[in-house]
């Protein structure tokens, strides 16, 4: 009985931090889609947000000095992709 005891306590921590973590993350992610769209000057979607920052972190990766070729075709293979999904999303 004791033991029970122990590990619902142990979940119960391990699902508010869990909670807490998602909220914040949601928190940050609509502070950013609204800051894009400032800068956009038009209202964008979460999913549009998500695009924009997977963009920027794939030319990040991309322009990074210390990788081997084969890692940079990569990362320039991933920013293409990541550039045109996000054309396609500011479509619709």
């Amino acid at each position: 009985m004791n033991n029970e005891m122990i590990l619902n306590a142990k979940e119960m921590r391990n699902n508010s931090v869990d909670n807490h973590l998602t909220a914040c993350f949601g928190r940050t992610l609509t502070l950013l889609t609204h800051y894009y769209g400032d800068v956009l000057e038009r209202q964008l979607s979460t999913r549009q947000t998500l695009h924009l920052l997977n963009a920027q972190l794939a030319f990040l990766m991309t322009v990074f000095p210390s990788m081997s070729m084969v890692l940079r075709v990569l990362c320039l293979t991933w920013f293409v992709s990541a550039v045109l999904k996000c054309r396609l999303s500011m479509r619709r």
